[in-house]
C-alpha cells in the first residue's frame, strides 16, 4: 500500500467521514493528523478519485517526515521533484507550509530560489509560483499547472510531513454543474454540490444499489449521486414544479456530462410514497427534507415560537421514517439532515434519537456531523441511520 495525504476543506468533520467511507478503510489505516489533514495508506488511489470526492482540497504522495527544515536544501528538494521536471518546457514548482512560523515560510522562499538556481544549472527552465499566503490555494496550484511539483510541507508533532501535490480540487466543475444546470431553487436553502457529494458518498461505495431523494428539490443530490456513478436513481417531491425541475436538471447532466442515468421522478408526499414505490426496493436515501419556511424562521426570534416549528417537523420527519421502512431494503442506509435553529446564540436541535431508533433505525455516526456557514441562522445536522432487520 502507498502512503496519501488528503487535505480537507472547511467541514473537515463531514470531509474525514466521506473519506473514511470512500476508502472503505479500516481505522488503523487512516491517521487523522489534524481536522485539515488525513493520512492514508490505500492502493484505492486513481485519477478521479478527487472528483469524486466533496470534502477533499488536495490529494498528495507522502515522501517522508523529517526532523527540521534544514534538511531540505537545493539539492533535497530537486531529488524529489527531478523524476516530474522537463527539459523542453519551464517547470513550474511552489510550496505550501501548514501550521508553522511566518519566518519558516521567509526560509522555505530563500530554499526555493535555491533550488531555481540549480535548476538553472542544470539546464532546466523553471518558475517559482508563491503567494501572499504560506499556502498555495487549489486554484492557484491548478491554474499554474503545479500538479507534481507542489511540496507540501507539514508541521506535525515536531516533525514536518513532506508530500507531492497529486490531485486538486476542480472548482471550476463544480461551479459549473451548480450555475449552469438550467434550475437553482435559491429560495428553499440550496444544498450546495460538494455537501450532497459527501453526503451520497456517506451512504456507502456501492453504486449498483437504488438510490432514493424523496425530498428531491431540484435535484442537487440525485445530480451528484449520477455524477460518481450511481445509475439507478429515483427521486420524488411534493411539489410538481420540483419534479418537473429535477427532471430537466437530469436531462441537462446526461446531455453535458458523460453519463448515462436511468432515473424516475414522481410526485408525491411523504404519506404517500410507500404507494408508489415498492416494498424492499430501495436500498439508499440521501435527503435534505423540508426544513421549515426559511423567511418564517428569519423572523423568529423567541424561543417558544421556534419550539413551534420544530414540533412540526419533528413529526414530519417521524412520518418519512416510519414510511421509509416500508420501501426500504434489510440494512439499507439513510442519510438525512435535520435543521438546528440558532435563537439568539441558543441551539434548538429537531433530531430525536430515540424517536427515529424506535423506528426499527439504528445511528451509525461515532460523533455528531453539523455543517454550517457563517452567518445562517440554520445549521444542517447531517446523520446517517441504518435499517434494522
Amino acid at each position: 500500500m502507498n502512503k496519501y495525504l488528503f487535505m480537507l476543506g472547511q467541514s473537515s468533520q463531514l470531509a474525514q467521514e466521506e473519506l473514511k467511507a470512500v476508502l472503505s478503510s479500516k481505522k488503523d489505516q487512516i491517521e487523522l493528523l489534524s481536522p485539515d489533514f488525513v493520512l492514508a495508506n490505500t492502493d484505492q488511489i486513481s485519477s478521479d478519485l478527487i472528483n469524486n470526492l466533496g470534502g477533499t482540497i488536495k490529494i498528495a504522495k507522502y515522501i517522508q517526515s523529517i526532523d527540521n527544515l534544514d534538511t531540505l536544501d537545493a539539492n533535497f528538494w530537486y531529488n524529489i521533484l527531478e523524476k516530474n521536471l522537463k527539459s523542453d518546457n519551464k517547470n513550474h514548482f511552489g510550496f505550501s507550509l501548514y501550521n508553522d512560523s511566518n519566518k519558516n515560510y521567509q526560509t522555505l522562499t530563500k530554499k526555493a530560489l535555491g533550488l531555481k538556481k540549480l535548476l538553472k544549472e542544470k539546464k532546466f527552465k523553471s518558475r517559482l509560483v508563491t503567494s501572499q499566503e504560506s499556502i498555495l490555494s487549489s486554484v492557484i496550484v491548478s491554474k499554474n499547472k503545479l500538479i507534481g511539483n507542489e511540496l507540501l510541507i507539514i508541521k506535525h508533532e515536531n516533525k514536518y510531513i513532506l508530500a507531492l501535490t497529486e490531485a486538486v480540487q476542480d472548482f471550476v466543475a463544480y461551479g459549473f454543474r451548480d450555475m449552469k444546470r438550467p434550475h437553482r431553487d435559491d429560495k428553499s436553502g440550496m444544498l450546495p454540490p460538494k455537501v450532497a457529494q459527501m453526503m451520497v458518498n456517506l451512504a456507502g461505495n456501492n453504486k449498483d444499489k437504488n438510490i432514493l431523494d424523496p425530498f428531491c428539490g431540484s435535484g442537487t443530490v440525485l445530480q451528484e449521486a449520477a455524477l460518481i456513478g450511481y445509475e439507478n436513481i429515483y427521486g420524488s417531491d411534493i411539489s410538481p414544479k420540483a419534479v418537473k425541475e429535477t427532471k430537466e436538471n437530469l436531462k441537462w447532466l446526461n446531455e453535458n456530462f458523460d453519463i448515462k442515468i436511468k432515473s424516475k421522478i414522481l410526485e408525491s408526499d411523504i404519506q404517500n410514497i410507500n404507494k408508489n414505490i415498492n416494498k424492499n426496493f430501495i436500498d439508499l436515501i440521501v435527503t435534505e427534507p423540508f426544513m421549515g419556511d426559511a423567511r418564517l424562521i428569519a423572523r423568529q426570534n423567541k424561543i417558544s415560537d421556534i419550539n413551534k416549528i420544530k414540533d412540526e417537523l419533528q413529526e414530519l420527519y417521524r412520518l418519512a421514517f416510519a414510511k421509509f421502512k416500508k420501501i426500504l431494503s434489510p440494512d439499507a442506509i439513510i442519510v438525512f439532515i435535520f435543521p438546528i435553529f440558532d435563537v439568539s446564540g441558543q441551539d434548538i436541535y429537531t433530531l430525536d434519537k430515540k424517536i427515529i431508533s424506535q423506528l426499527g433505525f439504528e445511528y451509525k455516526l461515532e460523533q455528531d456531523i453539523i455543517y454550517n456557514r457563517p452567518g445562517q441562522k440554520v445549521k444542517r445536522q447531517i446523520t446517517v441511520w441504518q435499517n434494522k432487520k
